[in-house]
């Protein structure tokens, strides 16, 4: 049965009522004098005069918020009537745009970490800086509107564009007062910040793509959104989460943003300890599929070789909707010639690469060099942001200027693009919704690192999902186009947007305990799997809660399980792309007909050598058959030299599961994919290292 709203009107009859102010005030008036009528006649009049006024108020509001049309303007809110009679850019023609609210000042922001040194005052100065350049304009009473009439006030918007560049100017000051003059500063920007464009004009070319995706999202009404995932270098380790590399650049630019009224939100999404995949085969998860920009860093752990990093590029080339801006944070010839070979093939038109303390002058890291001699950017170099002693304070992890100079030297990138963003803006550029330069793309470049493959490389490196196909085998010319299937992936890594591992288990696992921190009993462990953590990542855990917990998010979470655990059952959903023909024949309902390449990872952990070995270990029951062939991924998904993912064959007979939609909604039928995964082999022992799972990824056809 459909619930009624109360009716509005009723408590508008009486707008007193809803306070008890009419009755309290009557009620008291009669006991104090209840045969006096003057009493009576001064209560009714006043009571008439509130209620009018109420009207009177009520209607004003209600005229004014139906006459607001919000423009997008660089001179911030402007009101139009609602006809839509006003121009956009000084033309006569109106753009629809739908209402936008000014930014809220703490949504989506992590602030940073006052430890009442005074060091991090930069930022707060920045904030403090920020000239508004907003303004309404309102259409006045029996003012002459007609179609010819421009609303727009030209002086305000020119004075709102002087405004939002002087800022800019004002923040490239700031820049090279703290690194050492311009001349000084700007070589070591140089230094640091590398472009993919290989020509000045290409570089231009860059800057102005970077600047219509800020457009775009001004455009829609919507949040411009960056996406860090990297190693324990991005989450911040021995400094406060929040004086991390990817929330001083949101402090710094934060200013520039709101004056072209749009909100920057910056996540860091990166996790201790990991390499770029799985990660990579689960961006839309960890990084959001609303990002403008995303980014790896590559500074540990993943050696000098490229592969992996072509891999991630292609990932989010094909896999998030914006075909978003990529930035490396590392610096390698072999990486940083890959990026320039995608902006060379149209693939990533604004990709950048970045640079750590390496590019600051020995001069200004040294210990011995008095601090009053140096920039402000390099005092307190060797210090870091958290309490001396808490966990990550190792000498491979950048302090907390060395996190500011990052963040300054990407913000000087971005700077660049926002001052076009505000050329772009004021001389009425538009940027269609449909432009295919910031759509990911259905059609990718043939990969380089393995250009020789034309069909699956094998179990050991499965080409379909680290780099896709081609679109026609027997194409073999080097500019054939590729395509990669649908990549779904389930984590218990955190932090996660969406997409849990605990979604797609159906049955198998132990009632979980909840605190992440509180040590499993073993007995939990013989009444199915456990979601866990390990003992390093526990310990590490405990020690960051020792002083405070720093603010980290990031959790290397796993479902364990030993032989006495059971099965653990999963349900892996087809979730793209949809089948255009009919299902009729029994070989319509062969696994392979909706679903190719099928991952399993287990955590990244240092154990044992007695530890659980996944792929002989462990069974799988896919589509309730027995997979005979569960190798491990080679070329990919490594830590410490370590091979963490399985490709797990799915046997030529293995069926899906198809429910009717019912209740969920829906026309199409689910179609689903069963898998059943136990420990089979006896002398796996939680002691010495339980078999775990962290990530399940498969492709969709």
């Amino acid at each position: 049965m459909q619930r009624r709203r109360a009716v509005a009107g009723n408590r508008a009859a009486n707008p007193f009522q809803s306070h008890g102010r009419v009755g309290t005030f009557t009620r008291n008036m009669n006991t104090a004098s209840s045969s006096s009528r003057s009493n009576k006649l001064i209560i009714i009049a006043m009571f008439t005069i509130g209620l009018g006024l109420f009207y009177v108020q009520e209607y004003a509001l209600h005229s004014k918020s139906e006459s607001k049309i919000l423009d997008l303007k660089l001179g911030g809110l402007v009101e139009k009537n609602d006809s839509g009679v006003g121009s956009e850019f000084g033309n006569n023609e109106s753009l629809p745009v739908p209402a936008k609210p000014l930014p809220s000042s703490n949504t989506g922001r992590s602030k940073i970490q006052d430890t009442g040194d005074g060091v991090n005052s930069m930022a707060h100065e920045l904030v403090k800086k920020k000239i508004e350049v907003g303004g309404t304009r309102g259409i006045k009473e029996n003012e002459d509107v007609n179609a010819d009439h421009n609303i727009i006030d030209k002086d305000n918007a020119a004075e709102s564009k002087t405004k939002t560049k002087e800022l800019i100017s004002q923040m490239r000051q700031t820049f090279y007062d703290r690194y050492g003059g311009e001349l000084e500063a700007a070589a070591m920007l140089k230094r640091g910040i590398i472009p993919a464009a290989g020509t000045p004009d290409d570089e231009k070319k860059a800057i102005a793509h970077t600047a219509e995706r800020i457009i775009l999202a001004r455009q829609n009404t919507r949040e411009f959104v960056m996406s860090f995932g990297g190693y324990s270098v991005t989450v911040g380790r021995g400094n406060y989460y929040n004086q991390s590399y990817p929330f001083i650049l949101q402090e710094v630019l934060k200013p520039v943003f709101e004056a072209i009224d749009l909100e920057l939100v910056v996540r860091n999404s990166a996790i201790g300890g990991i390499p770029s995949f799985p990660y990579g085969w689960c961006l839309p998860n960890f990084l959001g599929t609303d990002s403008d920009v995303v980014s790896w860093d590559y500074g540990m752990n993943e050696g000098s070789e490229a592969q992996a990093f072509e891999s991630y590029m292609r990932q989010s080339i094909a896999t998030l909707p914006k075909r978003p801006m990529m930035i490396m944070l590392d610096t390698k010839r072999s990486r940083v010639d890959m990026m320039k070979a995608y902006n060379g093939n149209g693939a990533l038109l604004d990709s950048i690469a970045v640079g750590r303390g390496d590019v600051v002058k020995k001069n200004y890291k040294s210990i011995g060099t008095d601090d009053s001699t140096k920039p402000i950017g390099f005092q307190k170099w060797n210090e870091w942001g958290a309490p001396k002693g808490s966990p990550g304070q190792s000498n491979w992890h950048p302090k907390k200027m060395e996190h500011e100079l990052i963040a300054w030297m990407i913000a000087m990138r971005f700077l660049d693009s926002l001052e076009a963003a505000v050329d772009m803006l004021d001389s009425g550029y538009i940027v269609d919704n449909e432009d295919s330069k910031h759509e990911k793309l259905a059609l990718l470049p043939p990969p380089i690192s393995h250009s020789h493959l034309r069909s699956d490389g094998g179990p050991e490196t499965p080409s379909h999902i680290l780099y896709g196909i081609p679109l026609d085998s027997s194409d073999r010319s080097e500019l054939a186009p590729w395509v990669m299937d649908a990549v779904s992936c389930r984590t218990s890594f955190l932090p996660n947007i969406h997409g849990k591992l605990s979604e797609i288990v159906v049955s198998g696992l132990a009632e979980d305990v909840g605190d992440d921190l509180k040590s499993r009993d073993d007995s939990l462990y013989t009444s199915g799997w456990v979601v866990d953590v390990g003992k390093v990542e526990r310990a590490t855990k405990r020690k960051v809660e020792s002083v405070g917990g720093l603010g980290y998010i990031d959790m290397k979470n796993a479902m364990y399980g030993i032989p006495e655990s059971g099965t653990l059952r999963m349900s892996l959903p087809h979730e793209r792309p949809v089948h255009n023909h009919s299902h009729n024949s029994d070989a319509d309902m062969l696994a392979r007909h909706w679903f190719e390449t099928l991952v399993f990872c287990e955590v990244n952990e240092k154990r044992g050598k007695d530890e659980c070995v996944p792929e002989t270990d462990m069974t799988f029951i896919v589509g309730n058959v027995k997979s005979e062939s569960v190798v491990q991924i080679t070329n990919a998904a490594a830590y410490l030299k370590k091979s963490i993912c399985l490709n797990v064959n799915i046997p030529e007979d293995a069926r899906v599961t198809v429910k009717d939609p019912g209740d969920e909604g829906g026309e199409d039928v689910i179609v689903e994919l069963t898998v059943d995964v136990s420990v089979s082999n006896k002398g796996v022992t939680r002691k010495n290292g339980a078999c775990s799972i962290s990530h399940v990824v498969w492709q969709s056809h």
